[in-house]
């Protein structure tokens, strides 16, 4: 009986903390993602866009990252989010494909 209540807080444990990871990971990284994504958007003709612009974008992207990285990877994003390991690009570009593909209005 006590090895289950072990077992049964261990993973309440695991799974709140990568709920927090995944708090601190968003919060981070989609205003990195906007910083990121106004830069490359500066030269847009016509249009000058800010940060908001792609809020949806940056949420859409920091969800699917948190959904699709391990509890590794999301822990080397919390410990320093503008780091960008090689896999962090593999999923991006997923996000990007996936979170555009989702909203019609983020592709124009």
């Amino acid at each position: 009986m006590s090895t289950f209540r072990t077992a049964l807080s261990l993973a309440f444990l695991l799974v709140t903390s990568h709920q927090s990871f995944a708090q601190a990971i968003s919060k981070d990284f989609q205003k990195n993602c906007a910083t990121e994504q106004v830069a490359e958007h500066k030269d847009l003709k016509g249009k000058t866009l800010s940060a908001e612009d792609f809020a949806a974008y940056c949420t859409c992207q920091a969800e699917f990252i948190n959904k699709n990285a391990t509890n590794g990877q999301v822990n080397e994003l919390v410990m320093n989010p503008k780091a960008k390991p090689e896999w962090l690009k593999t999923i991006e570009l997923k996000a990007m494909k996936s979170c555009l593909s989702v909203d019609s209005k983020m592709s124009t």
